[in-house]
């Protein structure tokens, strides 16, 4: 109980293991009941293993020709100043190709770890502002291109 769980429909905190169902809160302050057998005959990704911290991912889409260096630099700082960012551990940024409405763009994914779980979703709001923030302080974007 208190792990994030992920069982592919559903993502969120366990509540209460029962004899039938898993109770989980989702992100959205739902309370959902996961049976069993449907946990047990499927993959579940278990977000923090009993640790108060976890791994969150912000992404954010870029125009394809960003200098993805400096964007690389900008995230990781912006990650590292958060309130809520657990240091112990690696923060990682990648970057992929997407198509969008025949449009290819950078996904850039910013992984870090937030230190304590019950602010996950804070911490990966705080990441997303902070960059786009410094993205267009720096000219590095514009308005016009945040997608």
């Amino acid at each position: 109980m208190g792990d994030k769980i992920d069982s592919g429909k559903y993502y969120g905190e366990v509540l209460e293991i029962g004899l039938r169902a898993t109770r989980l809160v989702t992100p959205d302050d739902s309370i959902v009941s996961v049976p069993n057998s449907e946990l047990v005959n499927s993959s579940v990704s278990n977000s923090n293993s009993g640790e108060l911290n976890c791994q969150v991912v912000a992404e954010i889409y870029l125009p394809i020709d960003i200098d993805t260096h400096r964007v690389r630099q900008i995230a990781t700082e912006s990650a590292q100043v958060s309130r809520y960012v657990y240091l112990n551990k690696p923060i990682t940024v990648l970057f992929f190709n997407e198509v969008k409405e025949r449009r290819s763009y950078l996904k850039m994914r910013l992984k870090a770890y937030v230190m304590d779980i019950r602010y996950e979703f804070q911490f990966k709001s705080d990441m997303t502002e902070i960059v786009v923030r410094e993205l267009l302080k720096q000219e590095i974007i514009s308005k016009d291109e945040l997608f």
